[in-house]
């Protein structure tokens, strides 16, 4: 699910050191709405998307990951989607510049191996592309494992809590 102003995404322009950012109009920028449109369709039964997206020796990380070529990308999807009952994503402000996206988003997730409630993850994904057919050669998510996964488990909650309760007042 899209929201907000999605006809218009921030782009930068590099002159000699100088980044120009603007608004553009009318249609998104081929990569960003790329990624948009691979992770609003991608789940258990169109892994198939993979291939198409990620080059076959990208890189891939987030918070828990470091896994290389799309072959392992693959698999980690396959495992992340098989306990998805409803997933769903709201994309905030991004920006495609020369060959990279930097994609803000927020999750919206219903799995039955993390929680029987829908949960809510804000995140970044810094997505290049690149190699002779285009597709991403490199993808970091940046979220927060503790509101993702650590918060819901009522033993690692309590010593979350603790942890950025004693952070909060230095």
């Amino acid at each position: 699910m899209k929201t907000g102003n999605t006809n218009r995404c921030l782009k930068a322009v590099w002159l000699g050191g100088l980044a120009i950012l603007f608004f553009s109009g009318g249609a998104m920028a081929g990569n960003l709405e790329r990624s948009k449109e691979f992770f609003d369709k991608l789940d258990s039964s169109s892994l198939d998307l993979v291939d198409k997206f990620y080059d076959k020796n990208t890189v891939f990380q987030d918070p828990v990951h470091q896994l290389r070529g799309s072959e392992a990308v693959k698999a980690y999807y396959a495992g992340l989607y098989k306990n998805v009952e409803a997933i769903r994503f709201e994309y905030g402000k991004s920006i495609e510049a020369g060959d990279t996206v930097s994609l803000t988003w927020r999750m919206y997730l219903k799995a039955s191996a993390i929680d029987s409630k829908e949960i809510t993850v804000d995140g970044v994904s810094m997505i290049t592309f690149g190699g002779p057919e285009g597709k991403a050669i490199f993808h970091r998510d940046y979220f927060d494992m503790g509101e993702f996964i650590y918060e819901r488990i009522p033993v690692l909650r309590s010593i979350v809590g603790y942890i950025k309760g004693r952070l909060s007042k230095n």
